[in-house]
């Protein structure tokens, strides 16, 4: 293992190089194991394994060395502001080695620490991973394409949220799949792996009010999906249903991902 310039890490919004950390590649974070469960079938021989395409998450040590930066005057102020920096709720992580995906981790076993000397420390961040990786540009809002044609370039399947402003009744088209947005007044958020509308941008903050479903009609009871079958092309469009409903913005973040 060794030290680069490429070597820091990006988490809760702030660089690892903040707390004079580099990582030691190479990293290899655990794959994510598919969640089955084995059955016992009387009068069939070996097992049977349920299936729901679904995979749990793991946790995978990351390990660092960490030069005392000079503002700090001990070890054990810096100690403090770093598990201050990786303590809290699940966020995205980034190595910036492999800047193109962005990971879901959070922190649930406390990092340790082997001093070598007074100005250097070895340390292990065991960081639980959510089982897919992002691409990075992806998990912003983006605007409709013009020619109406997205690319899922991943290999997974997604559900995007999608954000509509304007005031009426509005048709979107996913595939040729019609899902309905009605008496719109202002804005409207669809999450898509809830199948929920909301008045707000659930992205900013959790949710548990604005519930605007009976605004919604989703075909099949679905958020629209981004398929990454054949060459991952997906059609999206939408237009007023009526001349009486204007669209001032629509856009959606597809969060395109693979499995880490």
């Amino acid at each position: 293992m060794g030290i680069n310039d490429n070597s820091e890490i990006i988490f809760h919004n702030r660089s690892s190089t903040d707390f004079g950390i580099k990582v030691l590649f190479p990293f290899n974070p655990l794959a994510p194991a598919p969640k089955k469960q084995m059955m016992s079938i009387p009068g069939r021989s070996g097992d049977w394994a349920t299936n729901d395409s679904t995979y749990n998450s793991s946790e995978t040590p990351v390990n660092v060395v960490i030069h005392l930066p000079r503002r700090y005057e001990d070890w054990e102020q810096l100690k403090n502001d770093i598990e201050n920096w990786l303590y809290g709720d699940e966020d995205w992580l980034r190595f910036s080695r492999n800047s193109d995906y962005l990971y879901r981790a959070q922190i649930v076993t406390a990092p340790t620490f082997t001093p070598v000397n007074f100005e250097r420390t070895n340390a292990t961040f065991t960081f639980h991973f959510q089982p897919y990786k992002y691409d990075v540009d992806s998990i912003h809002w983006q605007d409709f394409p013009r020619n109406g044609t997205v690319y899922n370039r991943e290999n997974i399947d997604v559900k995007p949220d999608w954000h509509i402003n304007g005031k009426g009744n509005f048709m979107l088209k996913v595939n040729d799949v019609p899902y309905e947005f009605n008496n719109v007044d202002g804005d409207i958020y669809l999450k898509g792996d809830e199948g929920n509308a909301y008045t707000n941008d659930p992205t900013a903050a959790y949710l548990i009010d604005g519930l605007l479903n009976d605004h919604i009609r989703l075909a099949n009871n679905t958020a629209p999906v981004l398929y990454a079958e054949g060459n991952g092309s997906n059609s999206i469009s939408i237009e007023p249903m009526d001349t009486n409903s204007t669209l001032n913005k629509a856009e959606f973040i597809p969060r395109w991902r693979r499995l880490i």
